[in-house]
């Protein structure tokens, strides 16, 4: 069953619930790094013993890296694609966006998360820098009005639409 018009927000409306999403997602990836290097700062690494594969988890991480962010492109590419194609109305254009960029969120959370981690066990902060190279790739895709327009090349009356 549909909802009834008045309940659907506005297209700006719908823009700044996916930024209000946005921003909860990148701030937690924040704040976990921040958390670790505030641990590892005051107990020092939590296994120092791996500390001998670090070589290992950097080449991993970088590989982890790279296929992740690829992954995380191809499905965001995607989905815009099929919004962008789409002959929904701007209301579900937005909507796929939304999903689109909280699935290439994911994906590139996923990563950063598991690079905080190893850097919290072995104190090396080449994994602090992997995270803030995801949280970057993160960043690259900051849900504002004029990028979601070049995205979707949405038209000049939902441009007006959105602002």
């Amino acid at each position: 069953m549909s909802k009834p018009a008045s309940l659907l927000p506005t297209p700006k409306g719908s823009l700044r619930i996916t930024l209000v999403l946005f921003t909860a997602i990148v701030v937690s990836v924040l704040i976990f790094m921040l958390i670790a290097l505030f641990i590892e700062q005051t107990k020092g690494p939590l296994m120092p013993q791996l500390n001998k594969y670090t070589t290992i988890f950097t080449g991993l991480m970088a590989v982890l890296l790279i296929v992740c962010f690829l992954v995380a492109k191809r499905v965001f590419n995607k989905g815009i694609a099929a919004a962008k194609n789409s002959l929904n109305p701007l209301h579900g254009k937005l909507n796929q966006h939304r999903l689109s960029l909280i699935r290439y969120l994911v994906i590139c959370e996923i990563p950063a998360i598991v690079s905080i981690v190893l850097f919290m066990l072995t104190g090396d902060f080449i994994f602090q820098v992997f995270a803030a190279i995801f949280l970057g790739f993160m960043l690259a895709l900051t849900p504002v009005s004029r990028r979601v327009v070049a995205l979707l090349e949405l038209d000049g009356q939902q441009q007006k639409e959105l602002e």
